[in-house]
């Protein structure tokens, strides 16, 4: 009889154990003001949360659910910050990517404000609409891609559910003659999407067609939570090894 061991996530030097994942309570988050350009003279100004998410940083705009992430903001965005924001929150949405300058908050609701002062700016509705579809559009150039773990700086996936594969081969005997054939590891490339899920599966290392078979098979049912590229969900490429022991 032959075990599959649990599988590990092996890139370079990186490495993801399967199992359970612990996660932290989240608590209050302190408030933040947005800047993000509209046009070129016209700025949207909003109040936010600033989420600690322990790897990166996100903004949720008082009054909504979604997040933001700095990948969706343009280069001459920011937020500004009080000092009642922790040190910690503010390095860690630098370290996320976004602009940070510290300031007092401007706004208590969204405002829009005229840079230049030649009142050609859009109204609030307008503002609003034209921020969203900005950030939808950045969103989408950033999940166009498929990226690389050990170039691309994107994050580890989390398994949530990565059973082992099916552990006999087609035939295997009770006699041990074909387990120690099949004993080994296959290492498989694997490509998990933004939702999590394993979408493409390619052998790089076999062992036997029938263990080729099942370590793809299996693989193919896991789940994970995404990587993430800023905090944006991405899809990444990696390799996994599937080990086939004796019991």
């Amino acid at each position: 009889m032959l075990r599959t061991s649990s599988a590990l996530i092996l890139l370079s030097s990186m490495a993801l154990h399967i199992g359970a994942q612990s996660v932290s309570p989240q608590t209050a988050s302190p408030t933040v003001t947005v800047h993000q350009r509209v046009n070129q003279s016209c700025e949207l100004v909003q109040p936010a949360e600033l989420r600690d998410n322990g790897k990166y940083a996100s903004l949720v705009v008082l009054g909504t659910d979604s997040e933001i992430y700095s990948s969706e903001l343009a280069k001459d965005d920011f937020l500004s910050y009080s000092k009642a924001v922790p040190g910690k929150l503010v390095k860690l949405a630098r370290k996320s990517g976004f602009g940070v300058r510290p300031g007092v908050s401007k706004a208590d609701a969204p405002t829009v404000v005229d840079l230049n002062g030649n009142g050609q700016c859009p109204n609030l509705e307008e503002a609003l609409q034209t921020a969203e579809m900005q950030r939808r559009d950045r969103r989408v150039q950033v999940q166009s891609r498929v990226y690389q773990l050990t170039s691309d700086n994107v994050t580890l996936p989390s398994s949530i559910h990565t059973p082992a594969p099916e552990q006999r081969a087609t035939g295997a005997g009770s006699t041990g003659t074909n387990e120690k054939v099949v004993e080994g590891v296959v290492i498989l490339n694997i490509v998990v999407d933004r939702e999590g899920n394993v979408t493409k599966v390619k052998v790089v290392r076999s062992l036997t067609p029938d263990m080729d078979k099942k370590a793809v098979e299996g693989v193919k049912t896991w789940k994970f939570n995404p990587s993430r590229k800023n905090g944006v969900p991405v899809a990444v490429e990696m390799n996994i090894e599937v080990a086939f022991h004796r019991n």
